[in-house]
This record gives C-alpha cells, sequence and structure tokens, in this order.
C-alpha cells in the first residue's frame, strides 16, 4: 500500500482516513490479532476506494496485517461473509446504500473532519 499519496486535499484525505482507521482498531488485525509490533498493520476497504462516497468513511475500513490484507483480496467470498459477520448486516446495507448513492465528496471538508476525528481519538488515549 502506497504511504505516498501526495498532496492534494482527496489524497490527504485519504491518509488520514488510514490513519484514523487503524488508530480506531488499535493498529491490530481484526482478523487474526497481530498488532503492529508483529507486522505492517493496513487500512482494508470494504467498498472498493475507487467509490468516491464511501472511501473515507471509517465504516468502510478495518485494520488488518499484511498478510490478512493480501487473503482477503484473493479471497473475495470469504471476506465478505466474515464482513457480515464482523460487522452486522445493517451496517453492510448502511454502508452499500451510501457507496452506490454516488454523493460528491467535498475533500477539503473531509481533511478537516478527519483531523478533528483523529484528534479526538488520540485525546482519549
Amino acid at each position: 500500500m502506497p504511504t505516498n499519496y501526495g498532496k492534494q486535499a482527496k489524497a490527504k484525505a485519504t491518509k488520514l482516513h488510514s490513519l484514523v482507521v487503524r488508530t480506531r482498531d488499535n493498529f491490530t488485525c481484526r482478523w487474526c490479532g497481530k498488532t503492529r509490533d508483529e507486522g505492517q498493520i493496513q487500512c482494508a476497504h470494504i467498498i472498493s476506494r475507487s467509490i468516491s462516497a464511501t472511501r473515507t468513511d471509517e465504516r468502510n475500513a478495518v485494520a488488518l496485517c499484511a498478510s490478512c490484507h493480501w487473503k482477503q483480496t484473493k479471497n473475495p467470498l470469504v471476506w465478505a461473509r466474515w464482513i457480515e459477520k464482523e460487522l452486522g448486516t445493517e451496517w453492510l446495507d448502511d454502508l452499500l446504500e451510501r457507496g452506490v448513492s454516488g454523493a460528491k465528496i467535498d475533500w477539503y471538508d473531509e481533511v478537516v473532519r478527519l483531523e478533528w476525528t483523529l484528534d479526538q481519538m488520540t485525546k482519549r488515549a
């Protein structure tokens, strides 16, 4: 996963989103339980990052170690079943509805929202 997304607002929001998700999940793989001390922890999207409406929605990602992230990419049906079990059908339905809505994102506003979210998370820690 690239770590240099550039300097534009969408790129910055993407990087912040990854940090928010990994922080929320305590830098621990939600699939196998590995921590960042045991390997790289990545932000794994449920709905593709190519869908702007859900690209930086914290509900659209979980933290996975690099190995589990690769495995879920290669086994989409196993991944889909795990996500539904892990997060619930209602969560997934809401996410899918938002993803297909085609909502336009103001990436500058999204950067501000994600910075605030990360700030709140780190204050609690």
